[in-house]
C-alpha cells in the first residue's frame, strides 16, 4: 500500500508545524502584551497537540510499511 508515502507525508507536516510552533514561542518570549501572550500560548497548546498527532500517525504509518514488507 502506500504507508511509506502517507508516514512521509505526515512526518513532513509535522516537521513544518514543529517550525511554525518555534516561531510563536520567539514571539510569546519577545512579546510584553498579556492578552496577545494568552492568545499566542493558546495557539501553542493547540497547534503542540496537532504536531504530536501528526508524529504519532506518521511513526504508526511506518511501523505499518515495515511490518507490511516483513511478511
Amino acid at each position: 500500500m502506500y504507508y511509506k508515502i502517507w508516514s512521509q507525508r505526515y512526518l513532513n507536516e509535522a516537521e513544518k508545524l514543529k517550525n511554525h510552533i518555534k516561531s510563536l514561542k520567539t514571539q510569546y518570549v519577545l512579546t510584553n502584551d498579556v492578552s496577545t501572550a494568552d492568545d499566542l500560548q493558546y495557539r501553542i497548546t493547540i497547534l503542540y497537540e496537532m504536531y504530536l498527532e501528526l508524529v504519532h500517525t506518521g511513526k504508526y504509518l511506518q511501523r505499518k510499511y515495515e511490518v507490511m514488507n516483513d511478511a
